[in-house]
């Protein structure tokens, strides 16, 4: 979209942070990436018994494993702050609040199972399927019934033994 007067269109960027910034949502969106960005600035060990729950007023409340881990991590409450504001800002969050909870482990992405092998494709049919196909006059008909024919797996035409006569 052009903006007036034949200025160069704007991008979608800059059109997105000036909405964000008069709607007043870039505080709201740092908290949201100190949520989200916990495990990254405060590292796997504390981030396996402590969770970020939410943020009010720039403070983070965080729910931890344990009394233990809740001491531990008072204790650790410079560092952590020191951490979160190299990584998101000194304004993000300026306190962090402990309390004790439940810490489910974090969902492990499922690991993907292989295919089932496909059988080989057929590369030809069998000489009775052939002589059938033969009797087709139109050869686009024949050469389509032959491709369906290989993809459906036919080996055997319907009257030879074993074959099923569907």
């Amino acid at each position: 979209m052009a903006s007036r007067r034949g200025r160069h269109p704007e991008t979608i960027g800059a059109l997105l942070k000036e909405r964000i910034d008069a709607l007043g949502w870039e505080p709201r969106l740092r908290e949201e990436d100190v949520i989200t960005g916990w495990d990254a600035a405060v590292g796997p060990q504390i981030a396996a018994h402590a969770r970020p729950s939410h943020v009010t007023g720039h403070r983070l409340t965080v729910v931890t494993a344990s009394p233990v881990w809740t001491q531990q991590l008072s204790l650790l409450k410079p560092e952590l702050l020191r951490r979160i504001a190299r990584s998101f800002g000194p304004d993000a969050v300026t306190d962090l609040y402990f309390v004790n909870g439940r810490i489910d482990p974090e969902e492990q992405p499922q690991p993907q199972h292989p295919a089932p092998a496909r059988p080989p494709a057929l590369t030809e049919l069998s000489a009775t399927l052939e002589a059938e196909l033969a009797e087709i006059a139109d050869p686009g008909v024949r050469d389509s019934m032959r491709c369906l024919m290989l993809v459906a797996g036919a080996t055997a035409a319907p009257d030879e033994p074993g074959s099923d006569p569907a």
